[in-house]
C-alpha cells in the first residue's frame, strides 16, 4: 500500500533545550530515533531518510542500524529549512510523496501512517495533513510534484510552513486534512519535561485516550447511537468492577482500559466475526492491547488461575449489559437461548459463554468481596446471578 512512498526525519539539531541529543535519548526499550524509522518501516515504507548533524556521527550509525538512509546537512546550525533540503534531495526523482517528520515527535500510531497512505493513494493530493481535535500536526504527506519547489528555494521566509501555505492557496483542492485517533500528531519531546511525559504515554500506547475513542467512533469507524449507547454502559460497569476490584485487593486493575475497551468493544458490530474484525480495526490504528481485549469479549478463554484482569471485567460487564440496562446474567442468555433455540449448534454455543460468565461473575465476586448485586444499578434493574 505504501509501495514508492519515502519518510525523512529531520534529526540533525543541538537538542539544545533537552539538554541532551533527543536523537538518542532511550524510549521504551529502543532510541527516540529508532522508534521514528520503525514506525514507517513497519507501515511499508522502506525508504526511511535520516537526515544529520550535530553529532552525525553517532546519529548516522545509529539510522543505519535501524534501516535508514544517512544524508548530512553541513550547514545544520543554519536552521531546519536547511535539513529539509538535504533530505529532499536525497529522494528518487520518481518519488511520488514522502512524510516529513522532526526527530523529536517519536510517539505516532502507525494507523496514522495507514490513515495518511490511504487518502494519498485515494486523492493524490498535493499535501496531506493528519488532524485530531481540529488541528493538524505531524507528519505532513508531501506529494513528489513539491519536490522541484522545496529544492529551488533556499531560505523562504517562514521556511517550509510557508512554502506549503503558498502551495494551498494556490491549489487549494489538492489539500486534504486526515481525521486520526492520535493525539501524538501534535506531542514533541523538545524539554525534560516533556519527555517524561512522553515516556509516561509511551507506556500507555497500547489503547487510546478518552479523546481518541471519540475520533474512532466520530471519524474512523462511526457507530449508530444505539451502539455508542450500550459501549457507554458496558464501560461504566467495566469501570465498576474495576474499583472495586482494587478496593478489595489493592491490585491496580486499569479503569481507564476498561473504560474504552467497553466502549469500543462492539466497534465492528454488523459484521461477521464482529470481535475480530474490531480488533483487527484497532490493532490496524496502532492499539494493540485494546484490540487484545476486543477480540475476547465475546468468547473468552479463562480458567480461574488465570486471575482477573482488564480483559475479563470488559468480558463480564458485556454480558451483564442489554441495550443501555443493567441485567442479570440469567436474563442475558435466556433470551439469547429463546431467540436460537431452534438452533442446536448456537445452544451449544450460548450454553458454553453461559456456563463462562457464572463462572466468571463468581471470581470476580470474590475478587470484589462483594456480590455483584452491589453494583450502581441501571435503567432499574438489578444486577444478580
Amino acid at each position: 500500500m505504501a509501495s514508492g512512498l519515502s519518510a525523512i526525519i529531520l534529526a540533525a539539531g543541538f537538542s539544545s533545550r533537552m539538554g541532551e541529543l533527543k536523537a538518542l535519548l532511550p524510549l521504551g526499550g529502543r532510541t527516540v530515533l529508532e522508534h521514528c524509522v520503525a514506525l514507517f518501516r513497519d507501515c511499508g515504507i522502506e525508504d526511511v531518510v535520516v537526515v544529520t548533524g550535530h553529532r552525525a556521527d553517532a546519529v548516522g550509525a545509529m539510522a543505519e542500524a535501524a534501516g535508514a538512509r544517512v544524508a548530512f546537512n553541513p550547514d545544520y546550525a543554519e536552521g531546519m529549512y536547511g535539513s529539509i533540503r538535504t533530505g529532499v534531495g536525497q529522494l528518487a526523482p520518481n518519488c511520488p510523496g514522502f512524510f516529513l517528520l522532526p526527530v523529536d515527535i517519536p510517539l505516532l500510531r502507525r494507523g496514522t501512517v495507514h490513515l495518511l497512505v490511504r487518502s494519498f493513494i485515494e486523492s493524490g493530493a498535493m499535501l496531506s495533513y493528519p488532524v485530531f481535535a481540529g488541528r493538524r500536526g505531524h507528519p505532513p504527506l508531501i506529494h513528489g510534484a513539491c519536490i522541484h519547489a522545496i529544492l529551488k528555494e533556499r531560505a523562504p521566509e517562514g521556511g517550509l510552513r510557508s512554502l506549503l501555505a503558498r502551495i494551498e492557496a494556490e491549489q487549494p483542492a489538492e489539500v486534504r486534512e486526515v481525521q486520526v485517533a492520535d493525539a501524538s500528531i501534535h506531542v514533541d519531546l523538545d524539554t525534560p519535561e516533556e519527555f517524561l511525559a512522553g515516556c509516561l504515554r509511551f507506556d500507555r500506547r497500547g489503547w487510546p485516550t478518552m479523546a481518541e475513542c471519540e475520533a474512532i467512533l466520530t471519524h474512523i469507524h462511526p457507530m449508530p447511537a444505539k451502539g455508542l449507547a450500550h459501549g457507554r454502559a458496558v464501560a461504566e460497569v467495566a469501570v465498576a468492577l474495576a474499583a472495586a476490584v482494587n478496593r478489595h485487593t489493592g491490585r491496580d486493575v486499569d479503569p481507564e482500559l476498561c473504560r474504552v475497551c467497553g466502549w469500543l468493544h462492539d466497534l465492528a458490530k454488523g459484521h461477521p466475526h464482529h470481535e475480530a474484525e474490531g480488533a483487527r480495526w484497532l490493532e490496524a490504528l496502532g492499539f494493540d492491547r485494546a484490540a487484545a481485549i476486543v477480540a475476547a469479549h465475546k468468547d473468552l478463554a479463562w480458567s480461574p488461575e488465570m486471575g482477573i484482569g482488564e480483559r475479563e471485567l470488559v468480558h463480564l460487564a458485556d454480558k451483564l449489559v442489554r441495550g443501555s440496562r443493567l441485567v442479570r446474567i440469567e436474563e442475558r442468555f435466556e433470551e439469547k437461548l429463546a431467540l436460537y433455540g431452534n438452533d442446536p449448534q448456537a445452544v451449544h454455543a450460548i450454553h458454553g459463554r453461559y456456563q463462562l460468565a457464572l463462572r466468571l461473575a463468581a471470581a470476580v465476586e470474590a475478587a470484589m468481596g462483594q456480590p455483584l448485586a452491589m453494583l450502581t444499578e441501571m435503567s432499574g434493574a438489578s444486577c444478580t446471578t
